[in-house]
């Protein structure tokens, strides 16, 4: 009965019109999941590190771009207030005041575009991550929009709670920030080098050393505090302990160590320090490839945080300062990770590529439902029409459709179930008739009785004489009919005695 429904739950899955907000997952049970926030406190971003949950999968049109060119933009914080980073303007926790301010005039793409298509889990957020950097407005389904903010980054109209999966390019060389919103050249960085005042007073010190040695030039100061991070004895790690008021001095001076919130927040309080503009970026970087359905996996675990720093000559450059601490971070994904359980260990100790393999697996079975079942939205059954011949399609062609299908395969279902009695012995089916209705009528017929023996039946009973003769020269003539020589039927035929046991006398049956 299933193999049979089937085709029908296809064709209904196919085509039935979905008719938002009706269809759909349930907002609530997928909002959220991505840990990734519109603000960054300097000691909290690290647990996302043992976050394992999917962020995004992209499939590339052709080869992916170089390892440590895989930065997915996220928001842009410019406001510190000495332990938490927010945009610029202020913020409720959740991202979406972020200003609807055009995108930068003076964005010059460089270099051929990578094209690529998202598959962006649910965050209860309206950012779109896009490869930095995308110049045009990725390609969402139905009548979904895109923005770009002042800092680079793409928003949707409405938080994204449910998957959604887009199409986007983006240029790995670029250059922006040369210029003002108005044409002109941009000279107020107010935002960018403010520092909270009484904060990390070593670290301001520090930078009034650097300006000393290396003189005042952007570049100069920027090598100078990666140089630092490489030769000072600076460690990756996820347990830097916690963090104290002056955040960014006990990094530069205490305990040398962080994960890369601590590392680019306390970098960007050096450069601002130095009189260099600068700012925090928060995204994904990295993502491992699933080599069996070819997809890149951006996990929560990927989360990253690093700076862009503002030169006068090229405008705004991203400037990762972990990659100078651990430079298998950004080259090679090494991300850290938490120890495994025990039965995690175990399996890793007699494989240590199975659980990877198994990983990838499910990961495969899991994006291929969320491809052709959980993303198969009204969208996509209007292209399905367009591909059928359809101009202009509307739920009203899908209804169609359907009724015309239902049609089709109730007609199938006719002419088979026609065909299907065409290879069964009319005679036997009419024998199989009397005996149910003897058996009603209290008289025992087993199913391999012939008619005589059905015969003997009726003469024992005590059915009424005015049904028991008409009955006994029915059975004699059948008996007659289905087993003497052709051409002696007198001119009877199954189709008369069909008719004449129709017509018999029977006793009314009792309810």
């Amino acid at each position: 009965m299933a193999l049979a429904g089937a085709p029908v739950m296809l064709a209904l899955f196919v085509l039935f019109p979905r008719f938002s907000p009706l269809w759909g997952i349930p907002s609530d049970a997928l909002a959220g999941r991505s840990g990734l926030s519109s603000t960054m406190t300097v000691g909290h971003f690290a647990r996302l590190a043992l976050d394992e949950g999917i962020a995004l999968r992209v499939k590339f049109d052709g080869a992916p771009p170089p390892a440590g060119s895989l930065y997915f933009r996220g928001p842009v914080l410019s406001h510190f207030d000495g332990r938490t980073w927010t945009p610029r303007g202020g913020s409720d926790g959740d991202g979406f005041e972020t200003a609807l301010t055009p995108g930068p005039a003076d964005l010059q793409l460089l270099g051929d575009p990578v094209r690529y298509e998202v598959t962006l889990e649910p965050s209860n957020r309206p950012w779109l991550l896009t490869l930095d950097v995308a110049g045009k407005p990725p390609q969402l389904p139905g009548d979904q929009r895109a923005r770009m903010t002042a800092d680079m980054q793409w928003l949707t109209y409405r938080p994204v709670t449910e998957l959604l999966r887009y199409r986007a390019e983006s240029h790995l060389r670029f250059r922006y920030g040369l210029l003002g919103w108005d044409q002109r050249p941009r000279r107020d960085f107010s935002a960018d080098l403010r520092l909270p005042p009484a904060y990390n007073p070593r670290t301001v010190a520090l930078a009034e050393q650097l300006r000393q040695t290396v003189g005042t030039d952007p570049q100069a100061l920027v090598q100078a505090a990666l140089q630092r991070l490489r030769t000072g004895g600076y460690e990756y790690t996820l347990e830097p302990g916690s963090a104290g008021q002056h955040t960014a001095d006990e990094f530069w001076f205490d305990t040398k160590a962080g994960f890369c919130e601590h590392i680019s927040s306390a970098f960007v309080v050096l450069l601002r320090a130095a009189g260099v503009p600068a700012r925090v970026v928060t995204g994904f970087q990295g993502g491992e490839l699933n080599g069996i359905d070819g997809y890149w996996v951006v996990r929560n675990a990927d989360a990253h945080a690093w700076t862009e720093v503002w030169y006068p000559t090229q405008g705004w450059v991203r400037v990762d300062p972990t990659g100078a601490v651990s430079p298998g971070r950004i080259g090679q994904f090494q991300r850290l990770r938490a120890p495994d359980g025990v039965v995690a260990g175990a399996i890793g100790t007699l494989s240590p590529t199975l659980l990877v393999q198994l990983r990838s697996v499910w990961d495969a079975v899991n994006n291929r439902w969320n491809q052709w079942v959980l993303n198969y939205t009204q969208g996509r059954q209007l292209d399905l029409l367009r591909s059928l011949g359809f101009d202009n399609p509307s739920w009203q062609d899908l209804g169609k459709l359907i009724a015309y299908l239902l049609t089709a395969v109730a007609l199938a279902g006719a002419a088979w179930a026609r065909w299907d009695r065409s290879q069964h012995d009319p005679w036997l089916r009419q024998l199989a008739r009397v005996r149910r209705r003897l058996a009603d009528a209290g008289i025992d017929a087993p199913p391999q009785a012939p008619p005589r023996t059905l015969l003997h039946g009726v003469a024992a009973s005590a059915l009424p004489t005015e049904l028991r003769q008409p009955l006994t020269d029915w059975l004699l003539a059948f008996e007659r009919l289905r087993y003497a020589p052709a051409g002696s039927h007198a001119g009877r035929s199954l189709a008369t005695l069909q008719r004449d046991f129709q017509r018999l006398p029977w006793p009314r049956r009792r309810p």
